[in-house]
């Protein structure tokens, strides 16, 4: 079997009416740009990486259907809706994807989101076990009794505890390399990062500086402090590793300077994107510990 796109698609699909078969209430769609499976249905929305299974049947052909089989059944877990029980804001924080993902989503109009720089927005998410997530619809919330605003005080919290530990290692850095900082220790939501003031204060404070943002990938944010010389390539570099992303998100590149963030612009001719609850005093607490 080649890897070409005319295969690629007929694998796709090959997978997406094994899953169809077995998950028959879900709705399963193949993801092209991706080459993924994106499976939505009540309670539940999961997108399905095709390249490592693809790959490891290229390597081993022989035994295709063991090899599929056992990818159908290892996804149970992500594709098993939310059980209906009391609702709890603890499980629930910021998911960074493109506007591009946020037009494929049928409920969109139903999550609450923030609008980001460029081609990015965040919305309110449940973490699911075994690296998946759904978009939170507001009725879920409305039912317990609560209030958009108390939801989204609760998903800044949640958000900033999940990234506390960034913030400290990018202060506690001993050198910066010279094409920058690859955070990927979140694969879900490592885009998230971006919707804590501790993080960019941290690293305009490391930087000495303004510095280059982007998150090519869900789980990836590059961070480069715009000074270095590598700064008038870090566009390519973006886009290469966009490119070859397995969970793309957005090729456009940002700038903080540790308090507001900003799509780049050389003319200066864009407003910046300021965190809207800026008007209170960020305080470390003793919360980067990690």
């Amino acid at each position: 079997m080649s890897a070409d796109g005319g295969e690629r698609a007929a694998f796709a699909e090959r997978i997406r009416l094994q899953l169809k078969s077995r998950y028959r209430a879900a709705r399963v769609e193949v993801d092209g740009e991706r080459f993924a499976l994106r499976v939505t249905g009540d309670g539940l929305d999961a997108t399905l990486p095709l390249a490592p299974l693809q790959q490891a049947v290229l390597r081993d052909p022989a035994h295709t259907p063991a090899l599929i089989a056992r990818f159908v059944t290892g996804v149970e877990t992500q594709l098993t809706p939310r059980a209906v029980g009391a609702f709890s804001v603890d499980r629930l924080v910021w998911c960074v994807r493109s506007r591009d993902y946020m037009r494929g989503i049928a409920r969109a109009s139903e999550l609450l989101v923030r609008d980001m720089p460029a081609d990015l927005v965040a919305f309110v998410a449940e973490t699911l076990p075994a690296s998946s997530m759904r978009g939170v619809p507001r009725g879920d919330w409305v039912a317990a009794g609560l209030q958009d605003a108390a939801v989204e005080a609760a998903v800044d919290r949640n958000t900033e505890q999940r990234f506390a530990h960034l913030a400290g290692r990018i202060r506690n850095a001993g050198r910066i390399p010279a094409d920058g900082w690859r955070m990927a220790g979140d694969h879900m939501f490592q885009g998230s990062a971006l919707l804590v003031p501790a993080v960019l204060a941290a690293l305009a404070e490391r930087a000495a500086g303004a510095v280059l943002l982007a998150v090519p990938d869900r789980g990836v944010v590059l961070a480069l402090p715009s000074r270095l010389p590598s700064a008038s390539v870090f566009d390519r570099r973006v886009t290469r590793e966009w490119r070859e992303s397995m969970n793309p998100c957005s090729h456009e590149i940002l700038e903080t300077d540790g308090v507001a963030l900003r799509r780049r612009d050389p003319g200066n001719g864009r407003r910046a994107w300021v965190f809207p609850w800026l008007s209170q005093p960020w305080s470390d607490g003793g919360a980067l510990d990690g």
